[in-house]
């Protein structure tokens, strides 16, 4: 969000130097296309046998923590503000959508559950769906795609940090 909204620059130094990490450690390819998990230890999401999130009596439930759309489209909004062409973001986020063309909060990774042969890499997760927070970044995305620059930064915050 620093390089979207115009504070940092795409080729800075820390930018430049944690996306290798972050693909690493929360990066998921799919037949669909490239996603990201939202946190290492993220726990919101479906059971290991594909069930639904829920909260038990105690207050806790650790479930698996799946791929966000929502974060497909943030790495290519970022491809376009470093000049790069981001249409196989905007084609994996398309592909995540289920029946309705809506996107899901979380797409099923490279764990599928145990025992079911129903979902697969990319396809929307039994999570909230649809999200109209991910459709939404759907539609920005292209939008900064056709633009060639992120939409919503605003050219009074670039001209300050960005000169």
């Amino acid at each position: 969000d620093l390089v979207r909204f115009g504070i940092l620059g795409p080729t800075d130094h820390a930018v430049r130097t944690s996306l290798p990490v972050i693909d690493r450690k929360l990066g998921v390819r799919t037949p669909n296309g490239p996603f990201w998990r939202r946190a290492s230890f993220d726990g919101y999401g479906e059971t290991r046998t594909g069930k639904e999130w829920t909260i038990t009596d105690s207050g806790t439930f650790t479930t698996l923590g799946r791929a966000w759309p929502i974060l497909t489209d943030e790495r290519g909004e970022y491809a376009v503000t470093d000049g790069r062409p981001a249409a196989r973001y905007l084609r994996a986020m398309a592909r995540a959508s289920g029946p309705s063309d809506m996107l899901a909060e979380q797409v099923w990774d490279g764990r599928p559950p145990t025992g079911r042969a129903c979902c697969r890499l990319g396809e929307g997760t039994r999570s909230a769906t649809p999200l109209i927070w991910s459709h939404a970044a759907l539609v920005r995305l292209a939008w900064t795609i056709q633009r060639g620059t992120p939409v919503d930064q605003e050219l009074v915050v670039a001209r300050r940090y960005l000169g």
